[in-house]
């Protein structure tokens, strides 16, 4: 299993998060999950999401995303990770990807490597996925997520453009080929719970079950997110952005993401229990199930329930070079742009402004349902994690 080989980098990780967020130890080591947006182009009109209005209203930000010599550099300067997050954006709208994911590959050698996609650019999607296959080692999984949100033209009035669906399916059928030859791809498919598509996931869970082959399905909620634009605290975002930033009002009260979360994870019960789920795939629905428990009652609660390690076992690293400690707060609390840093991540992740930002995130001034972060801060909480194994045994 990909989590027990990798525990001699895991858990001494662990240790000294909880050691540095104790005041035991200075600096925490690396962390063991980086996500990455790779670049901000859409072809997407997301009704979730402004991402894709930036470059149509301030086009010179688009000459200011990182090169790729600039990635090699800041990979060169990083200890190994677990999980390589790429999104965007589109990620494969950057015709460079194969090479980004090489260079990750080679210098802060994720187990996996996670990227999801709209399915717009089909031809590049088929071209670039077996590049990346073929530039990545054998024992590094890829997982490519198709983003879902509705079933039909239900998919496409979320997602702002006519056919989408179509080619979603188009995509599916080239990496569920490609699946058979790289046994270290995994098929994924993901949908945002919104005010828009939350009557609906039955519906498109039993859409995935019947005519989709993917490894998991999976769900996340739409919150508001300082790098998505969707919201309107723009004295928060530097001034390059706030021609596009703006309330889109689509995340769910939290006694409707608590009745859909029950909703969700009895699906996923349901598909641990009757599918044969690969290894990779049932550790992250156990993960998950866990994750969406905890999300409903933090929401109805208005607290967190466990410590946030933001900053320190995860970070955000955006296309222009900032590092955040989560893309939830995004430009409000960044760490720094490692453009100042000569591309050393060291130097950044050890310098004043990290540490001010890990106090305010010590100090628990919100609790978002960001994913990613969830997973480690599950990790690092004995309760959590005894939580995960029961599901993972049982479910």
């Amino acid at each position: 299993m990909v989590v027990l080989r990798y525990a001699p980098r895991i858990f001494p990780r662990l240790v000294g998060y909880r050691m540095a967020r104790q005041g035991l130890i200075k600096n925490p080591p690396g962390p063991l999950i980086l996500n990455f947006s790779v670049t901000n182009m859409c072809q997407s009109r997301c009704t979730t999401c402004n991402i894709w209005e930036l470059y149509k209203k301030n086009p010179g930000k688009l000459k200011d995303e990182l090169t790729i010599d600039e990635i090699t550099n800041i990979f060169k300067s990083m200890d190994p990770i677990f999980l390589l997050n790429i999104c965007g954006g589109e990620p494969y709208l950057r015709l460079d990807l194969p090479e980004i994911c090489e260079a990750a590959d080679k210098y802060v050698k994720p187990a996996v490597i996670h990227m999801p996609t709209n399915c717009l650019s089909v031809e590049n999607t088929r071209k670039n996925a077996r590049r990346i296959l073929e530039k990545i080692k054998p024992t590094t999984q890829l997982t490519i997520k198709m983003s879902l949100d509705g079933v039909g033209e239900e998919h496409d009035k979320v997602r702002g453009i006519q056919g989408n669906f179509k080619k979603l399916l188009e995509v599916h059928d080239i990496l569920i080929k490609l699946r058979q030859e790289y046994p270290n791809l995994y098929v994924d498919a993901g949908s945002t719970i919104s005010n828009l598509n939350m009557d609906k996931l039955g519906e498109i869970h039993d859409y995935v079950s019947k005519n989709l082959k993917v490894d998991n399905y999976l769900n996340e909620i739409a919150d508001t997110r300082a790098e998505l634009f969707n919201t309107d605290l723009t004295a928060d975002v530097p001034q390059d952005f706030r021609c596009v930033t703006r309330d889109l009002k689509i995340t769910p009260n939290a006694q409707e993401y608590a009745d859909a979360t029950k909703e969700v994870m009895r699906y996923v019960r349901q598909d641990m229990k009757e599918k044969k789920l690969r290894p990779l795939s049932r550790v992250t629905q156990a993960l998950r199930l866990v994750y969406y428990e905890r999300t409903a009652r933090s929401m109805l609660e208005a607290r967190r329930i466990v410590p946030c390690y933001a900053a320190r076992s995860n970070c955000h690293l955006n296309p222009w070079g900032d590092i955040w400690a989560c893309n939830v707060q995004a430009f409000r609390h960044s760490m720094g742009n490692l453009r100042d840093f000569d591309y050393n991540f060291k130097k950044l992740w050890t310098s004043q402004q990290a540490q001010d930002v890990r106090k305010w995130v010590d100090a628990e001034h919100c609790h978002c349902p960001l994913v990613g972060q969830g997973f480690l801060d599950t990790l690092l909480n004995p309760i959590e994690m005894s939580k995960v194994l029961y599901n993972y045994i049982m479910a």
